[in-house]
């Protein structure tokens, strides 16, 4: 019984191992610079599939940080290239795609909801995570990064509702305890203005 216990420790301990190696890993400074430099050398027009191929090349546990390195090399070189980027690479790597959006529209604002499309399209059943990885970024632009997202892979609409819901009573809440306003965004009635009594008089004759 202590021998078969014994086995199964080991065995349980040899898979945690091997869990902890297959997580994610930061690149070198190093790693960083060749993709930098990758990037630059490709022509504007073949940057979607260079970016892809240098992702699907990527071992496994560095995957995410290679996709998000792409692209944040790409928009450097080119901004307008954000959305087939992002589209290539989370084709290539679905489960890049929160990392990669986030990263992306940091660097392209003004593309927020063509980069959510994009990913959306290109990974559907993480579309609800690719929403709430872009309001991570910019809170303010949650309704309409869902819109388009909700528009584009209708399936995923409850997902992406359910997921956005949180946010929405918590900043409705934020907003009644900080503003002047009430939840339904009238004000609060002002109070009246204090009178003050010259000296040696009654105010109220």
């Amino acid at each position: 019984m202590k021998k078969t216990n014994r086995f199964a420790i080991a065995a349980l301990l040899a898979s945690l191992t091997c869990f902890a190696s297959s997580r994610a890993q930061a690149l070198t400074e190093k790693e960083v610079t060749t993709i930098d430099k990758t990037i630059q050398a490709a022509p504007v027009a073949d940057l979607p599939v260079k970016a892809a191929e240098m992702v699907t090349q990527a071992a496994k546990k560095e995957k995410e940080a290679v996709a998000v390195a792409v692209v944040r090399a790409a928009i450097a070189k080119k901004p307008a290239s954000a959305v087939p980027v992002v589209s290539s690479v989370v084709k290539a790597a679905p489960a890049t795609a929160p990392a990669v959006v986030a990263a992306a529209a940091k660097l392209a604002p003004d593309q927020i909801e063509a980069i959510a499309v994009a990913a959306a399209l290109a990974a559907p059943e993480l579309a609800d995570k690719i929403v709430a990885a872009i309001v991570d970024v910019y809170p303010k632009a949650q309704e309409r990064v869902a819109k388009a997202v909700m528009s584009a892979v209708p399936q995923a609409e409850a997902r992406i509702r359910q997921r956005t819901s949180g946010n929405q009573e918590r900043d409705i809440g934020e907003s009644y305890s900080s503003a002047a306003v009430k939840i339904d965004g009238s004000a609060f009635p002002a109070p009246p203005p204090t009178t003050y009594a010259a000296p040696g008089k009654d105010p109220a004759h």
